[in-house]
């Protein structure tokens, strides 16, 4: 998985540009954000979007199915955004 580390930092980049609230994933891990717990259900971006942004950087580093599956691990699994906006999280524990 260390070869792949690379590109995973790569998709997490560009899932956090692109989620709501837009940060910089660099900065984030610089300033220990990623060390706190469930940091990434502060962000936001819907799990098709996710899902086609690993599918574009997997493609583009013409990764074989093996390390795709250990690359949608890290992801889905380490610290993806959430795909549920934190208003819906509070909106459905009240009910």
């Amino acid at each position: 998985m260390k070869d792949l580390w690379p590109i995973c930092l790569g998709i997490y980049r560009q899932l956090y540009k692109e989620a709501t609230p837009s940060a910089d994933f660099d900065e984030l891990m610089r300033t220990g954000v990623t060390k706190q717990k469930d940091f990434f259900m502060r962000y936001c971006l819907d799990d098709d979007r996710q899902a086609a942004i690993i599918g574009e950087h997997c493609k583009k580093h013409n990764l074989n199915r093996l390390q795709r599956s250990q690359v949608d691990g890290e992801i889905w699994l380490g610290s993806s955004p959430s795909g549920i906006a934190p208003e819906s999280i509070k909106t459905a524990s009240v009910n």
